[in-house]
């Protein structure tokens, strides 16, 4: 059993300290190429790029926030989480409120202001059920029960139940526009406007679909943090060999939900042509800016 009980130890230190530099090397890298992309002239009037870049941008938050917080409390000897009341209560609030306002900027249109604020007003009970306990967590009872739902339920099943769903409708709507034109084109000469549409619905159906395939990740990644949370904190507090299972499924579900925030970059450029021919172009055009830049600079050294 102290076999086991040290190998336990040695795999959850492994990955309680690599797991965290890894997600925070490959998310920061990748949230970047995703603003050059979404930025770039092609989708700078697209409405579905200027959510994608929203979202980005609370990805980015959201993995500098959160991952950074726990790995300096595990190995850099921060204390404050477990030891102040109101940081503890605004990091709980927070780690909720950022990636719950980045699924809002996804799917919703013309309201989306009303949207992050309820989605921050649902939250505000974070800040009276968390506290010190006498470290970092919820406060057991109805508010661990209440708290163990409302993750799963809100913050899991509805947020991307609502994607799917908007996601599916969009493509369909698209589908049955397109057959349209299709009809029409027999029947009429196709214009320069005509063409422009044509291919400004190509480009919103790419978006759509590169939304649904991460939403479908997303859905497991979360759900599968969500589920094991309020399994930990409903269930009594294990000790010995079982309690060190329950911390490396913790340890380890705590990183798949942050790998939900770094993953975007890498599935859109997997699944999506449009988006890599646009940040290859992107890429083309900031290198010899970049280059020019490192040169003028060299030489205005060398001449001081």
């Amino acid at each position: 059993m102290s076999k086991e009980v040290s190998e336990i130890e040695i795999v959850i230190g492994t990955v309680n300290y690599y797991g965290p530099i890894i997600l925070l090397a490959f998310g920061i890298v990748g949230c970047i190429c995703n603003l050059i992309t979404f930025t770039a002239l092609q989708l700078r009037n697209n409405y579905c790029a200027f959510y994608f870049l929203a979202s980005t941008l609370f990805d980015l938050l959201s993995i500098r926030f959160g991952v950074s917080i726990r790995f300096a409390t595990d190995h850099f000897g921060s204390n404050l989480l477990h030891s102040d009341r109101v940081y503890c209560k605004l990091r709980a609030y927070l780690v909720s409120a950022i990636p719950l306002v980045s699924i809002q900027m996804k799917i919703a249109y013309r309201v989306t202001a009303i949207a992050i604020v309820i989605s921050l007003f649902s939250l505000s009970h974070i800040l009276y059920s968390y506290d010190l306990r006498p470290i970092y967590a919820t406060m057991p009872g109805p508010d661990a029960m209440f708290d163990g739902m409302f993750v799963v339920i809100w913050l899991g099943i509805i947020p991307h139940g609502l994607m799917l769903l908007f996601g599916f409708t969009t493509v369909k709507n698209i589908r049955q526009v397109k057959r349209q034109t299709a009809v029409q084109s027999y029947t009429i000469q196709i214009s320069v406007e005509s063409c422009i549409q044509t291919q400004e619905r190509k480009t919103n159906t790419q978006l759509i679909l590169m939304m649904l395939g991460q939403v479908g990740l997303s859905s497991i990644l979360i759900l599968t943090r969500m589920i094991s949370y309020a399994y930990d904190i409903l269930k009594p507090r294990a000790t010995g060999y079982e309690g060190l299972v329950d911390t490396f499924l913790m340890s380890f579900t705590v990183l798949l939900y942050y790998t939900n925030f770094a993953k975007s970059f890498y599935m859109y450029t997997f699944r999506s042509h449009l988006f890599r021919s646009i940040f290859m172009i992107e890429i083309k055009l900031c290198f010899p800016t970049m280059l020019w830049s490192c040169v003028c600079n060299y030489n205005r050294l060398t001449i001081y």
